[in-house]
């Protein structure tokens, strides 16, 4: 089960996501930018990880959606082979049109803007430990095919661009009457609030993670790779001390796996 790590130029969380990879049980290797795109398809699934391709600029994962990989990373989703894009990954998904897939770039992950009882509090760059709620039905994607619907994951997230925002509405209305909002923002009881800092970035609707509508590629802001071991997690998590417990992002990496296992 051979698992392709994609690394651009600026890219930075690579090797960390190798090893969540190799530790979920599969064969992980990174694959530069500027290696022959025809070799992807010797490749089973697809990580596209974290970090600030070509320096964010124009604007982020905009430069990195136009290398010949990406055109083939698109020939494989077509295909059916699972994608995950993390963060910068997620980004260059976005701008690539890969996700939410059919529409051409109809989204954007804009400048977090973080507000509380509607006034601005923040903006721009925020890392910070973060509750996901798995919004999606068992199966539905490839990145939570393991995760039960309403599970809440504490992730933590690193980025000054994943407000997820859409120029027509109707956009973000198709994507959750199609089941493809897979992730949301939420606390630590799954509740949802607009309001920083449940709402961590200003992201519509509490977005953290979407897949394309055959439910194979999910991006997500969070990290998972940063929360794969128990002694990654928070001093005050429950299972931090248990050095022999997965962490809450081994499941989306796992579910990975098991997803290529089913559709073999």
């Amino acid at each position: 089960m051979k698992i392709a790590i994609m690394q651009f130029p600026g890219t930075n969380c690579e090797h960390e996501t190798l090893v969540a990879v190799q530790a979920a049980g599969m064969d992980g290797e990174i694959f530069r930018w500027n290696r022959p795109e025809q070799e992807l398809s010797g490749f089973d699934g697809y990580v596209v990880p974290g970090g600030f391709s070509y320096q964010d600029r124009v604007r982020a994962g905009a430069i990195a959606s136009k290398e010949p990989v990406m055109a083939a990373l698109s020939e494989e989703a077509a295909a059916g082979k699972p994608i995950l894009g993390i963060c910068n990954g997620f980004q260059i998904l976005v701008e690539s049109g890969i996700l939410p897939a059919g529409k051409g770039v109809s989204l954007a992950l804009a400048q977090n803007v973080m507000e509380r009882q509607g006034k601005i509090v923040r903006r721009g760059y925020y890392c910070a430990w973060t509750n996901l709620r798995h919004d999606s039905l068992p199966g539905r994607c490839a990145g939570s095919f393991l995760i039960e619907p309403g599970s809440v994951l504490q992730i933590p997230i690193a980025h000054a661009e994943g407000n997820l925002v859409a120029a027509d509405p109707r956009i973000i209305d198709e994507l959750r009457e199609s089941g493809q909002v897979v992730f949301r923002y939420c606390d630590s009881r799954g509740q949802l609030s607009c309001d920083f800092p449940v709402n961590v970035n200003g992201s519509t609707d509490n977005i953290a993670g979407i897949c394309n509508p055959e439910g194979n590629v999910l991006g997500l802001m969070p990290h998972p790779e940063r929360a794969f071991f128990s002694w990654q997690l928070p001093y005050d998590h429950p299972i931090k001390r248990d050095l022999s417990a997965a962490g809450p992002g081994r499941l989306i990496f796992e579910s990975i796996r098991r997803y290529i296992e089913v559709r073999r």
